[in-house]
């Protein structure tokens, strides 16, 4: 039986309360293979960027260990003390299970998912929330140019603005953004229209009243939290191409949120290659972490036209005024 009370009763500590928070699910198997050679450094420099970017009062990061190789999981142990939730699988459970797992119970009004390999500067919270703050009606924001997709699952943005002028066509993003993006990606494609006359290099959708790219992809990207509350189901495979936009991506659009990206680049797709000498003298530009988080604006709205309409309209849309 019990003897006494509990101590911890008395403690009276104060609970932490986070606004954001980082999701990174992490699956490095092993060291040896050629495609996860250069992975342990690759993942070194991402969480030590990643830590040293974030307000630590207002931003906690989870790390999923989707069973990855004792070299990863105890340099994550060796850093348990910034992280401040450790999810660990006895077999690897694919990227959007364990997401949606995370990202539907979290507190947090503010949830940014990313890949193991991503570089992050410095101050690409404050580049994120200052379009969350500018733009009620966003829903999920990159931290770095991805005009190449203003078109994916985007319906909102476009019968919100496009008949009210709001939506500019032109060069809002420099030729050195766009190129660090392709490099990053490894593919020199990602850009191009060839059944258009200006590549998204050279000319891009944005929203002219909140200094938004208009697009965004998943390899990393913040959301509003509420756009996985109530959602239900989750995939029967571990991989499979479109499970993300299945389960995830199509969700801010269902609701009417848009996506958006900064005009800036505030982070990179390092993929599984070391940085090289003249990407990290880019890295060297002196973004300062801002002593206080810069607050978005917990007012959100969205679209009030049905999915449905909205996926009409916008299939109209690009055909009438090929876009």
């Amino acid at each position: 039986m019990r003897k006494g009370v509990n101590p911890e009763k008395f403690k009276n500590e104060l609970l932490p309360v986070f606004t954001h928070r980082v999701v990174v699910p992490v699956y490095i198997p092993n060291l040896e293979d050629a495609y996860y050679r250069n992975q342990f450094e690759v993942f070194e420099k991402f969480l030590k960027h990643l830590i040293a970017s974030v307000n630590p009062l207002r931003t906690a990061i989870t790390l999923i260990d989707n069973n990855c190789c004792s070299e990863i999981s105890d340099f994550i142990d060796i850093n348990r003390f910034t992280i401040d939730k450790i999810v660990r699988f006895n077999e690897n459970k694919g990227k959007v299970f364990p997401v949606l797992q995370e990202a539907r119970a979290a507190a947090e009004p503010f949830i940014t998912i990313t890949d193991a390999d991503v570089l992050f500067f410095k101050g690409w919270e404050e580049g994120v929330f200052n379009i969350f703050t500018k733009c009620p009606k966003a829903g999920v924001v990159a931290p770095l140019p991805s005009a190449g997709l203003a078109f994916y699952c985007n319906t909102a943005v476009f019968i919100d603005n496009f008949f009210k002028g709001k939506i500019q066509y032109g060069k809002f993003i420099s030729d050195q953004d766009s190129e660090m993006y392709l490099y990053g990606m490894g593919n020199k494609a990602l850009l191009d229209r060839r059944n258009r006359k200006y590549s998204w290099k050279e000319r891009q959708y944005y929203l002219s009243d909140s200094d938004a790219i208009i697009g965004c992809g998943h390899f990393v990207a913040t959301y509003r939290s509420d756009i996985f509350k109530n959602s239900t189901g989750f995939p029967k495979l571990k991989f499979k191409n479109g499970l993300e936009e299945d389960f995830i991506d199509i969700l801010s659009d269902k609701k009417g949120y848009y996506r958006l990206s900064t005009r800036e680049t505030y982070a990179y797709h390092m993929g599984n290659t070391l940085v090289n000498d003249q990407i990290q003298e880019v890295f060297k530009v002196d973004y300062k972490l801002s002593s206080s988080f810069l607050n978005a604006s917990f007012t959100s709205s969205h679209s009030s036209i049905p999915f449905i309409i909205r996926k009409y309209l916008f299939s109209l849309i690009i055909k009438i005024f090929k876009l």
